[in-house]
């Protein structure tokens, strides 16, 4: 499944990673009622992001790809080789901590079972739960996400005719906001933001990019109009401070959230080349583009090990607590390029010579 290389996709992604670890970093340190955490909370939809551009890349590659021979083997061999490696090491690092008892706060289930992150089923069990679960695998519970997507929409594109994707795919972008909203008034803490039934529509709206793109003839008239509401889309960003993070406001604001990076990639992707987007395209985009997964992985973990080496308590209202915070930002980058040179890269390369795709028939707009 071989594919062009969009830099400015790069950017995008570099964005999402470094919205996530902002947050995570700078923003959570002192709680709910420090100015950091309501300056930064927004940091969150950096997840948003992240679904949006997978939902994006993957349906471009199946869709390209449905009538290969190779079609499954190449799509599931490739992705995992990209996720698993540095997920299972990550769970075997955690099985170890847990069963020598390194650190209770880093390897205690906390009533998740562990089997669950070995099935990508933790999303599942930490709603059940109503707790992270593993703080050291506690990003996960969107990689199950995404592997329950991975799961499942292969075979939907496969079986599905085009045209009849568009109204499949809008059922999750109209659903999930409702769901969400019913959810808000029950004593749910985690299951809205961490089941798939109230995130697939980030997924989704970045899977009605690429069916749009690949499906419908340019047209100017489209582009404009995308344009003019990704405009309205910005003036409604003050929104996404506004609503905070209430039970009842996380309903729309990961709709905004999500529509708006929606907007952002179709007129990236309408745009790509252009001068206005070469940050997206720079080295710097590039480099946290690489690094994102390891540093989505890991972020936490290092941060945390960096405060108990040192024995202080994790805040940013000391000068020591903003030193501790800038090197933990500086090693996670580092480990992550190194993981990326010499453990990733190769796989990712091994994938590619391994699983090969055959694609006999191209793709022809539908309108």
């Amino acid at each position: 499944m071989e594919e062009t290389r969009i830099r400015e996709l790069d950017g995008l992604r570099a964005v999402a990673v470094l919205l996530v670890l902002v947050w995570h970093y700078f923003g959570v340190p002192d709680g709910r009622d420090y100015w950091l955490w309501k300056a930064l909370h927004v940091g969150r939809f950096g997840v948003d992001l992240f679904f949006v551009l997978s939902g994006y890349l993957i349906t471009n590659i199946l869709l390209k790809n449905r009538n290969s021979p190779t079609y499954f083997s190449s799509f599931y061999g490739r992705r995992a080789l990209r996720i698993w490696p540095i997920y299972y090491v990550m769970c075997a690092a955690a099985f170890v901590g847990w069963l020598f008892r390194l650190s209770p706060t880093l390897f205690d289930t906390n009533g998740v079972a562990g089997w669950t992150y070995l099935l990508g089923l933790q999303n599942i069990a930490i709603a059940f739960a109503q707790n992270n679960g593993v703080y050291w695998l506690g990003g996960t519970w969107s990689l199950a996400i995404e592997e329950q997507f991975y799961l499942l929409f292969p075979l939907l594109i496969w079986k599905v005719p085009p045209e009849r994707l568009l109204g499949i795919l809008l059922v999750p972008i109209i659903v999930c906001p409702i769901g969400r909203l019913i959810d808000s008034p029950l004593h749910d803490a985690y299951g809205w933001y961490v089941l798939p039934q109230f995130r697939a529509d980030s997924l989704a709206i970045g899977a009605l990019v690429a069916w749009w793109r690949l499906y419908r003839k340019p047209s100017e008239t489209v582009t404009l109009l995308v344009h003019k509401w990704f405009n309205r889309a910005l003036l409604c960003l003050p929104l996404l401070w506004l609503l905070g993070a209430g039970r009842w406001s996380v309903a729309f604001s990961h709709t905004i959230a999500g529509g708006f990076f929606g907007l952002a990639l179709f007129l990236v992707l309408e745009n790509r080349g252009a001068r206005s987007l070469q940050i997206l395209r720079g080295p710097a985009a590039a480099f946290f583009a690489k690094t994102s997964y390891a540093a989505y992985m890991i972020h936490h973990v290092v941060i945390y090990i960096l405060f108990a080496a040192t024995g202080q308590a994790r805040t940013l209202t000391t000068l020591s607590g903003v030193a501790i915070t800038g090197i933990a930002v500086v090693l996670t980058f580092a480990i992550c390029a190194l993981s990326y040179r010499y453990f990733e890269m190769p796989l990712i390369a091994y994938g590619h010579r391994s699983f090969p795709s055959v694609n006999r028939r191209p793709v022809h707009p539908l309108i």
